[in-house]
This record gives C-alpha cells, structure tokens and sequence, in this order.
C-alpha cells in the first residue's frame, strides 16, 4: 500500500537533488511518538518503507502543487502516518516549504496470474558491494585492496545484470523476512526471476547524484533507472511484485531510492472454452 500526499508550495525555492535525507527526517517526525518504532530508528532492520521524490521535478513557485508518495507492505505504518499528516500540515524539506493539502491511500496491485504489465523505478535503484560480494562476480577489487577507493563497489553496466538482480532479489527477502507475508515463500527461494524484463531508462545506464547518509556526511553516489515488465507466474510471484511495490528494491530504500511505480497492467487473455 501507499499514500501520496499533495503538497502546496508557501515559498519559492530551488529543486534540492540532495533532498533525500531531509525528506527521510520528515517521514520519520511522523513516527517518533511511538516507542515502536524508536527502537529500530537507527538499524539496519527499519520500519519498511520506501518513498519517492517531490513530483514533478523542477523550480519550484509559491502556490505550486508538487507530490511525494510513502509505501510500505505494513499498514499499521501508513495509518500512523495518515494520523500525524492530519494534525501537523507543515512538510518542510530542507528550503522547500510546503502544506500539506490532502492525503489519499492507493493499493496498486500487479494482477492476477497470468497478468502483464510494466512498472519503473521513480527514484534510482542503490546497489553497492563489499569486496567479498564484488568478488563473488569476479569484480576487480585492486583500488580497494589498495586503499585508492571505498569499501563499496558502485554497480555499474560493465558488471552484468547478475549482481544487481541478486541484490533486488536479497533486499527484497529481507524484507519479506522481516514484515511479510510467511504463508508464501521468499522471493530468494524460488529459482525464476522476479521481472521478465530491465530497460534502462537513462541513455548512460548509470548516474550519480549527492547523498546525505546523516547529518553532515556527503558522499556521491551511483544510481540506476529502469523499465521493468512482468508477467504474473501464479499467486506466489503476484505477492513478490507487489511486495517490491510496497517496499521498493535495491538497497537505501527507506533514504528514498528504489521506489517503483507500476505504470500498465494488462489482465490475462480469456480463453476460449
């Protein structure tokens, strides 16, 4: 599930590419009356949830009508955050300013099996890897052993699609460890793949922006976009796509990359009888 929230602009200001963190911190003010959710603020486990930017990109004008869009595969999260957006209406994001104008819930959902349909990804999927991980693809890790990188690999085109499919594929287990549904297995315990199709939706693949982890820490960090088609195997693979609607895919989903949108979605074709 997810809500979006329609924002209205009380000040002019210029698009922040680096907004991530700061919109992270807004998110999280909606939460932190509960003690539930203090306890797992700083972990690697999280709340779940992923988000996408402020839509439509661009210079933005008092008066201005932009969007941000919060999911989750847990419900209990987006009601709390429904609860907080309907008594405190300031959303400030760094120097962009806004009120919230009204909240609407949304339950997109892949189809039946048999279904088809093409989802992409509204913010840039994060796949890093270790030395241990890089070397499992036989990635060059010489400028780490060295010193001269960091501890983290950027995916980047010429290391095939296997890495960054095997990382959607983990992240994605985590959370189905984690937040959901155990009647059905994880999207790491079947043997087919998650999406029938990867388009890039960039020219050059990849594409860096500025990222602020925390407070004070910069670092650049390298993104990839993506078309991806599906076609419903049966029920279990249903749950797995829209659990990656709810969650995201990739890594940093609940810092905003990895938010995926499902833009068509064709019913299975009646057969004659």
């Amino acid at each position: 599930m997810r809500i979006e929230l329609g924002l209205n602009a009380i000040a002019d200001a210029e698009y922040d590419s680096a907004y991530h963190h700061k919109l992270r911190g807004r998110i999280w003010r909606g939460l932190k009356d509960s003690e539930q959710y203090d306890t797992v603020h700083e972990t690697s486990h999280g709340v779940g949830f992923a988000f996408s930017n402020v839509f439509p990109w661009g210079h933005i004008e008092e008066g201005d009508r932009r969007y941000v869009r919060i999911a989750s595969p847990r419900r209990e999260v987006l009601d709390d955050l429904i609860a907080h957006f309907g008594r405190n209406r300031a959303f400030d994001i760094g120097q962009m300013r806004f009120e919230i104008a009204d909240v609407s819930g949304h339950a997109p959902d892949v189809g039946e099996p048999g279904s088809t349909g093409l989802m992409d990804t509204g913010t840039g999927v994060f796949c890093a890897m270790g030395r241990e991980r890089a070397q499992e693809y036989d990635i060059d890790t010489s400028k780490m052993d060295s010193g001269d990188a960091e501890t983290k690999i950027f995916w980047r085109q010429k290391h095939g699609m296997g890495p960054l499919q095997d990382t959607i594929r983990r992240s994605l287990q985590q959370t189905h460890e984690q937040y959901g549904d155990t009647y059905y297995d994880g999207p790491a315990e079947v043997d087919a793949p998650l999406f029938e199709s990867f388009e890039p939706i960039k020219d050059k693949v990849t594409y860096s922006i500025p990222f602020q982890p925390a407070t004070e820490v910069n670092r650049t960090v390298i993104l990839s976009k993506w078309q991806l088609g599906y076609r419903v195997r049966d029920e279990t693979h249903r749950y797995h796509l829209n659990l990656a609607l709810d969650a995201g895919i990739g890594q940093r989903r609940e810092h905003g990359f990895g938010f995926l949108n499902l833009r068509e979605q064709t019913p299975p074709r009646a057969t004659n009888s």
